[in-house]
Formats: structure tokens, sequence, C-alpha cells
């Protein structure tokens, strides 16, 4: 039997996505209240993560038509633990 995802049972999952390119961190608000952070890759080549709580996967899946929409190209998507995702980054460097 399968699990509705809604309903008094359904638990925020957070996720980070990585997109080629750099958002703001002022687009936070529009991109659903997530962390935002850049840094350069070795090659030169910017990257920017997003990191944040999704309630359900329609939720997620609106932030990936967003970044869609921006012509972002995208790197990975990983459900994560909550616990600073954006802070265990290693070798991550902002971009000012």
């Amino acid at each position: 039997m399968v699990t509705p995802a809604h309903g008094p049972f359904r638990l925020r999952r957070f996720y980070q996505v990585t997109v080629e390119g750099k958002i703001d961190p002022s687009w936070s608000d529009w991109l659903n209240g997530l962390q935002i952070k850049s840094h350069r890759e070795a090659d030169g080549s910017i990257i920017t993560v997003l990191c944040g709580p999704f309630c359900d996967q329609p939720a997620l899946r609106g932030l990936l038509n967003r970044l869609w929409d921006l012509n972002l190209v995208l790197r990975f998507v990983q459900q994560i633990d909550s616990t600073n995702p954006l802070e265990r980054e290693q070798d991550q460097r902002s971009i000012q």
C-alpha cells in the first residue's frame, strides 16, 4: 500500500539543488525562501547551490520549473538532512 504524501503524516524534506550560473541571494524570496550560495569552480565556471525545505514533490517541481524558465543548467538535485546544508559545503568560495 502506498501512503499519500499529504495529510497529517506529510514531512518536509530538505533538498540541495545545484545549477550552473549565478543566482543572486536577493532572489531567495522568489525562490520560496531557499538559501542561495554561489562559488567559482577550478575551471572558472560559476555554480549556485540552493538549499531548503519542500513540503511536497509538487513544490520541488515548481522550483525546477522556475530554474528551467531561467535557462539555467541543472547539475543535480539531492535530498539532504536539515542541519545547515550550505555551511557543510567544502571548497566553497562566495562570489560577491
